[in-house]
């Protein structure tokens, strides 16, 4: 819970920010928010979070943006005494029901968070599709993401082109959005957050609360990559926008079919059912 001035805000209305299928940016966008509210509060050390999406090349350049643009903004407002880390939760969705083929999902989540050095990992078992796990389900968990880690280790993607682009389209949008939050609460970020969830240039998709619009319609590109089927109210950079736009025009005319709602459902189940980008065929 967070109060100042009649404002107070918990984490309710931020939802569930490591679910799946939550763009980048707008996961971006919460996450450091609640890191200049926690840093005003007098918190020192911060961990920010961002759940695995599934495309190898955009959960890295995601880890590598957080880290950036969170340091980015909190020196900005003026912070410089803090410990920051950042954390990769494992593939939050629905997960195959056969165990062998779960740990190929933790596996690909350990990838990420491997070559992009997150700090921390939050560890998936392979009993995510029937039900709690058991203390022997997540320490098999927690050692197939532990080799994965040890075998990558030497090894990054900081550098490759196309982590690099990715990265500054995620940049792009974050100082976007997050500007027009800070535009909408006359400078104050905890009035520009409740102003903008209140207006839907805050919309995280699947959340629960009923203080988010949830009209943000997020969708998978042909590669896999999460982008932004139906912005709603969320003010996007027209460049950035451009690219989502080309994007998924990409996967529709790959798949001949119209993007569209079934589109996004396809994508919910498809990781379920053994793929990362919902073909609907």
């Amino acid at each position: 819970m967070y109060e100042r001035h009649g404002i107070r805000i918990n984490r309710e209305p931020f939802g569930p920010l490591t679910g799946s299928l939550v763009p980048p940016f707008i996961s971006h966008t919460i996450a450091i928010i609640e890191g200049l509210l926690a840093l005003e509060q007098g918190v020192k050390c911060l961990t920010l979070g961002y759940g695995q999406l599934g495309n190898i090349i955009q959960d890295v350049a995601a880890i590598i943006s957080l880290r950036e643009l969170a340091d980015e903004a909190f020196r900005a407002a003026g912070y410089s005494d803090y410990q920051l880390t950042t954390v990769l939760h494992q593939w939050m969705g629905g997960f195959p029901e056969d165990e062998s083929r779960a740990f190929s999902v933790i596996a690909l989540g350990s990838v990420a968070a491997a070559l992009s050095k997150a700090t921390k990992v939050i560890v998936k078992t392979p009993h995510e599709a029937s039900g709690i796990p058991t203390k022997d389900a997540n320490l098999q968990g927690l050692k197939a993401t532990k080799q994965m880690v040890s075998l990558l280790q030497d090894q990054s993607m900081l550098e490759i082109e196309r982590v690099t682009e990715e990265k500054d389209l995620i940049k792009k949008e974050v100082r976007h959005l997050l500007e027009k939050v800070f535009e909408i609460g006359d400078g104050d970020i905890a009035v520009g957050t409740v102003r903008a969830f209140q207006a839907g240039v805050l919309d995280v998709p699947f959340a629960p609360s009923i203080h988010n619009a949830g009209k943000l319609m997020p969708v998978r590109d042909n590669e896999g990559a999460v982008r932004v089927l139906e912005k709603a109210k969320v003010p996007m950079h027209p460049e950035a926008w451009g690219v989502h736009v080309a994007k998924v025009k990409e996967r529709a005319s790959f798949e001949k079919r119209k993007a569209n709602y079934q589109m996004l459902i396809d994508d919910i189940y498809a990781v379920s059912k053994g793929r990362l980008v919902g073909r609907g065929r």
